[in-house]
């Protein structure tokens, strides 16, 4: 790697945090949210609630006059750009562990994308 270029991971993290990991998220919770009961439904709707959100405020941002490009640089860089998206993914992971869970591969899916979000962002940090 030369000077001045960029480390290929760190920018797989930019991308992957930026453009995929809270769309992602917006499917995986709204089939734990068509698909559990009780408790573990209303923890994925509000983890869709968080994500949609966030994506609606992401995509707003790109219309012209952008109304909203100060809230859409907020999520993207609240807590080094980390808040957001794992503020999405908490309630999704205790709908993993709430009664009314169904489809527990919705579980495994969701720890893998977040291990993948982790594992990027801890190289990003200390790699």
């Amino acid at each position: 790697m030369e000077f001045l270029e960029p480390d290929p991971v760190l920018l797989a993290f930019i991308g992957f945090r930026q453009t995929v990991y809270l769309e992602g998220l917006v499917v995986l919770a709204a089939l734990r949210a068509v698909v559990a009961r009780g408790a573990c439904r209303r923890l994925a709707l509000a983890a869709l609630a968080v994500a949609a959100a966030a994506v609606a405020v992401k995509l707003a941002a790109l219309l012209p006059g952008a109304p909203l490009v100060e809230a859409a640089g907020w999520v993207r860089t609240a807590g080094g750009g980390m808040a957001v998206p794992l503020a999405a993914s908490a309630p999704l992971l205790a709908a993993g562990i709430a009664p009314g869970r169904r489809w527990a591969w919705l579980d495994w899916a969701h720890l893998l994308w977040l291990a993948a979000l982790l594992g990027l962002w801890g190289y990003a940090q200390w790699g």
